[in-house]
């Protein structure tokens, strides 16, 4: 039953039957799917409680207090309480999905499901890139002499679109690289084919430059040799250069990308100036001139939250990834399709982390990747006794906080700078 919730919620998240699907429009499959799976989580966390420490648990406890907080010092108790009911319904997917994905098999099980779901998007992809309309009658996105993409609900944008190829790509990647047999192998390779092509329909500068630093980190981790890196550099410069057409305007001075870094100005100044909790949630569009979101996840986070909030949110992502990273270190004796798993996470965090450099998406695909990060994690750790729980040492804090400073340079240097 648990399976069955998790599957159903991935298809309402990325393919949105709600949104176009004749019968279905209007559906509230959230209220539907996430109570129900709620439920069933809730059974194996009831039966193995000790199954499921991890620092992201309690961290996304925490994240939600900071919202409550820095929204109500900005903007009154009302607001304060709409968005920590809106995180709420958001954040309640990570807890489903740690708890219900308890073996390696119902992880790799939803891998597969997302990779259909993208599978399906890039037909569709395909037939608005080449017809002009897909399924739904839905058509590219206006305002572009290209043409970029889009789908229904949250990716109602090229870009965000985009960012669900990444992750995928992701998967695909390490099924065609890793410890699989030959059909799962080239079955990887036409799937990463089409998210590759689908990507190229999305037109996504960001999306493009977050496949290179994701095909670079796998390589440098899975081979670590200089073939490898050869390699990967290679397959880099391809996808550079026969990237969408607006790869060739990259640079700080074409109109959207301005755009984005005076945002990014704009969000650095609002910092300085609420620097503990920052603006409050859904306030940044409010304050800025151009009445836009930030386009960058780590922008608006500390614009809206502060260095309290922002410290909070470095050091999920920092969990999420040592989590994972832990599986590739051979001193823990863990069967090879786990330590797969592993990569895999690392790599669709890395990926993502770079694609929301330049999109925000703080929405539930955010939470739903931190709960697969997550169950990789504690799934690996039934596997494997001898791995010790994570928790927040000296070390950790020193990385989060190192991380938190390298962020907020590198957006300084390209949004005052525009050092790109």
């Amino acid at each position: 039953m648990g399976m069955v919730m998790v599957f159903l919620y991935v298809a309402a998240l990325y393919v949105r039957p709600q949104d176009w699907a004749p019968g279905l429009v209007g559906l509230p499959t959230a209220f539907i799917i996430l109570p129900l799976a709620l439920l069933c989580g809730m059974v194996n966390r009831l039966r193995e409680p000790e199954h499921f420490r991890a620092p992201q648990t309690y961290l996304l406890a925490i994240y939600l207090a900071i919202i409550f907080v820095s929204t109500l010092l900005s903007a009154g108790i009302g607001t304060a309480w709409a968005e920590t009911d809106l995180f709420a319904r958001r954040i309640v997917v990570f807890y489903i999905v740690i708890w219900i994905l308890i073996t390696p098999v119902r992880v790799e099980a939803t891998i597969w499901m997302v990779l259909l779901m993208s599978l399906f998007l890039s037909y569709q992809a395909y037939l608005q890139a080449t017809t002009g309309t897909s399924w739904g009658g839905l058509t590219p996105f206006p305002g572009y002499e290209v043409v970029r993409v889009r789908w229904y609900g949250d990716w109602d944008g090229p870009n965000v679109l985009a960012l669900l190829f990444v992750i995928s790509l992701a998967f695909a990647i390490e099924y065609v690289f890793g410890p699989h047999a030959f059909v799962v192998r080239a079955a990887s390779l036409g799937l990463a084919g089409f998210m590759m092509m689908a990507v190229f329909y999305t037109n996504s500068r960001g999306a493009v430059l977050a496949i290179a630093c994701m095909v670079l980190f796998y390589f440098r981790e899975r081979f670590k040799s200089k073939f490898a890196i050869i390699l990967a550099v290679s397959a880099v410069l391809a996808v550079l250069l026969l990237g969408p057409s607006r790869m060739s305007e990259v640079n700080s001075s074409e109109a959207s990308a301005r755009e984005r870094t005076w945002l990014w100005e704009q969000g650095l100044n609002l910092l300085k100036a609420n620097p503990v909790f920052g603006i409050g949630r859904d306030q940044f569009w409010k304050s800025v001139d151009l009445k836009l979101i930030a386009h960058n996840n780590f922008v608006q986070n500390f614009a809206e939250m502060g260095l309290v909030g922002f410290f909070c949110f470095m050091s999920i992502l920092w969990f999420s990834f040592k989590g994972n990273q832990m599986l590739a270190e051979q001193r823990y004796p863990l069967p090879p399709r786990i330590r797969a798993l592993g990569r895999m996470m690392t790599t669709a965090l890395v990926g993502y982390c770079a694609t929301t450099f330049f999109v925000v998406m703080e929405l539930d695909l955010f939470f739903f990747v931190l709960g697969l990060c997550a169950a990789t994690h504690l799934v690996a750790r039934r596997s494997c006794p001898e791995m010790p729980a994570m928790t927040f040492g000296k070390t950790d804090l020193a990385i989060v906080l190192a991380a938190m400073t390298a962020m907020l340079v590198m957006i300084w240097l390209a949004a005052v700078k525009h050092i790109l």
